[in-house]
């Protein structure tokens, strides 16, 4: 996973680390049973409420953890889609309405557990990369044409198939949970994080989430060799700033860069966004 690929992914790369040291912290500590949802007694008699938190933390095994690790690497787009702030708050609903739909899954289904893993806010992303991510080319597999985001989808698969039964229903609740926010049901499509959480994650965790290289001294310092980026026209730019009065410049200056400069699929995609 290289540092330029995450480039304007701060929340994707806050996820990353925050799962990476949650699963280490876990395993080498003995709090595993702690990732683990479970209705009765932990939630229904011992009133322990944080463990819907800590459930979405990290996963109890090395393999699992890696998975994931490439998946969410691989939907760094939505974040480039979304821009970082709505991104940030599209995991915090997806994670309040997913765990809601999560624990009602389960008592439906009569399962007193289900698997840790922060599964809804996977298959939720997982569900927003389907709707906002436009294919470039299509590929041929086993004799059968399907497009280039395919990958994403097989990942995700080899995420979910060796717990299931277990992860079918917060897998399910992200999805649900995805959909909700696309509906936009009572605004929560609307909501944003306030701009305090933005401030203090960029003064306190944005700093150890920069690239860095070894300087001559043998000390650290922050790369400033800048990624190399698709030219986007000006002009481009501003028809859909005139198109879309509401986003950010520098978020449909992604967008177009994310569908090849094509500003046909550029508009669907900010249609789909909004």
């Amino acid at each position: 996973m290289s540092a330029s690929g995450l480039l304007g992914t701060p929340a994707t790369k806050a996820w990353l680390a925050g799962m990476s040291v949650a699963s280490a912290l876990a395993g080498a500590l003995g709090w595993r049973r702690n990732l683990r949802l479970q209705l009765a007694p932990n939630v229904t008699r011992d009133w322990q409420a944080w463990r819907l938190v800590s459930s979405l933390a990290g996963f109890p095994s090395l393999s699992e953890v890696l998975t994931a690790l490439v998946l969410i690497y691989q939907l760094r787009a939505v974040e480039r889609l979304l821009g970082t702030r709505r991104f940030a708050s599209f995991l915090v609903v997806s994670g309040i309405v997913g765990q809601t739909l999560t624990v009602a899954g389960m008592l439906l289904a009569r399962l007193n557990s289900v698997s840790s893993g922060p599964y809804v806010l996977l298959f939720a992303c997982v569900h927003q990369f389907y709707l906002l991510v436009p294919h470039s080319y299509y590929v041929q597999v086993l004799g059968v044409a399907v497009a280039d985001k395919w990958t994403v989808y097989a990942t995700a698969a080899c995420l979910l198939a060796p717990r299931l039964p277990m992860v079918a229903v917060p897998a399910l609740a992200g999805v649900l949970a995805s959909m909700v926010y696309s509906a936009d049901v009572a605004g929560l499509k609307r909501w944003r994080m306030p701009m305090w959480v933005g401030n203090l994650a960029q003064r306190w965790i944005a700093p150890f989430l920069l690239p860095v290289s070894a300087s001559r001294a043998g000390g650290i310092r922050r790369s400033t060799t800048p990624a190399p980026a698709v030219d986007v026209a000006p002009e481009q730019v501003d028809l859909l700033v005139g198109m879309f009065p509401d986003a950010e410049r520098e978020h449909i200056t992604s967008v177009l860069r994310m569908v090849g400069n094509d500003s046909n699929r550029a508009v669907a995609v900010l249609l789909d966004s909004s």
